[in-house]
């Protein structure tokens, strides 16, 4: 799974890596960031590795000689870890590939195909068949796109590598224990070059927490097996703490000038749902949001210019799979249109196809400013979470107050280009970018 990888967002940010590898020295003039290494260097890491692995972690000789036996240094997997996208994807973008009509027709077929054994493992673990089906539509095609990258080798590649050895070693390591257990043969472990494999694409660590034996063959099979790799998602969503009275959440309709309702827009703040009826938060249907003292948030993945929801705690638990809100918004819709007669649509602005995202460059500029303003304190990284949120609320508040420090560009701060008021949502508009920088 992308679990956790954060995403792979946001993720990953946070290990620590403190085992030491051999230096790379960096190729100049290279078409692409692509780094060098040292092919004896990697050889005797290897070698280290494998006495490790067999004394401490008890790996079996046979095993390790089997799988090591024709690893060589990836360096596609390095120039994989080391790009990170120039742009973060519009909700349109994103929900379109993910929402596409086969996508959907496809999901139907397979809650068909599997009615049994989905419901089985609904009953079991207490998540709905359709959830399980979505997030195995979005990971892997309902089990036609795996990925390409030998498990062992991506992982091993990253585990030399001096930027997150720590962290890659420890899923090396379970990588291996899942093959000397007998789960799996090396050819079944194809996957990501960040080392996630199998049907719902877990990582050898998630693997080792919530794989289980879904067919009761004694074996745990995540590529060929559908059972076990229904099973596991099942008990890793369970596990999270899904809640199968409720639902993930919904779309929702806010009124643009309800400056009171945007304020708790995007500020991850959780409240009861009754407390969104009384600001007048509305379903699509026009009816006020239900009276019902369900832990809730609110979320406009695209401002004031895009769709707004309502989500409750099981979101978190999607959160907790892939840590980007675009994706978990696409598990939930993707979920709703399996079981519907429609496909989810939302209206949208005009020129909404040609509205850009923010580039993790920008979204970092943004973070420098915020910080300098002295409300903003968490790392400039370009990613876009939580506290960058808060922080551009704050500021958005600076604006409507007509804080000096904050208007110095001279630029209109009661409306942006687009029209709409300056509320504070928390999303970072290029309009946003402008009053800030001028640009």
């Amino acid at each position: 799974m992308k679990f956790l990888l954060v995403i792979l967002f946001s993720i990953f940010s946070n290990f620590a890596f403190a085992q030491t590898a051999p230096a790379i020295q960096e190729l100049k003039n290279a078409p692409e960031e692509i780094e060098a290494y040292n092919e004896k260097e990697f050889n005797e890491w290897v070698i280290d590795f494998k006495k490790k692995a067999n004394k401490k972690y008890k790996i079996s000789q046979k095993t390790l000689d089997s799988v090591f036996k024709n690893i060589k240094y990836n360096p596609k997997v390095i120039s994989s870890d080391r790009k990170q996208p120039e742009f973060m994807k519009t909700f349109w973008k994103y929900s379109d590939s993910a929402l596409k009509p086969e996508r959907i027709a496809n999901g139907k077929i397979m809650l068909k195909k599997y009615k049994t054994l989905l419901q089985n493992v609904s009953d079991k673990y207490g998540v709905p068949k359709e959830i399980i089906v979505a997030f195995w539509g979005l990971e892997t095609y309902y089990g036609t796109i795996f990925g390409n990258y030998n498990i062992i080798e991506a992982l091993t590649t990253l585990s030399f590598d001096p930027r997150r050895s720590e962290f890659f070693t420890s899923e090396l390591i379970n990588a291996l224990k899942i093959l000397d257990a007998g789960h799996m043969k090396l050819y079944q472990m194809k996957g990501s070059w960040a080392g996630a494999f199998g049907n719902f694409q877990f990582l050898p660590s998630t693997f080792q927490r919530y794989a289980v034996d879904g067919n009761g063959d004694g074996k745990i099979n995540l590529t060929s097996d559908i059972a076990d790799a229904m099973h596991s998602a099942g008990n890793y969503l369970s596990k999270m703490g899904w809640n199968n009275k409720y639902r993930w959440g919904r779309p929702v309709i806010v009124d643009k000038t309800n400056s009171k309702a945007w304020a708790y827009v995007n500020s991850n703040e959780w409240k009861p749902l009754s407390f969104f009826r009384s600001l007048g938060i509305k379903q699509l249907d026009g009816n006020l949001v239900a009276d019902k003292n369900i832990n809730a948030s609110l979320i406009a993945p695209q401002g004031v210019e895009g769709p707004t929801f309502v989500v409750y705690d099981n979101f978190k638990y999607i959160m907790n799979w892939n840590a980007s809100t675009n994706y978990a918004l696409s598990v939930g819709l993707l979920s709703d249109a399996l079981i519907s007669d429609s496909i989810p649509l939302f209206d949208r602005p005009l020129n909404w196809d040609k509205m850009k995202a923010m580039t993790t460059n920008q979204i970092r500029e943004i973070q420098e400013k915020l910080a300098s303003l002295k409300i903003y304190d968490a790392k400039i990284s370009g990613l876009y979470g939580k506290k960058t949120m808060k922080a551009i609320k704050e500021y958005q508040q600076m604006l409507l107050d007509g804080d000096e420090e904050v208007s110095k560009s001279g630029k209109e701060i009661t409306k942006y280009k687009s029209g709409n008021p300056v509320i504070p949502d928390g999303y970072p508009s290029f309009d946003l970018y402008e009053q800030m920088f001028g640009k």
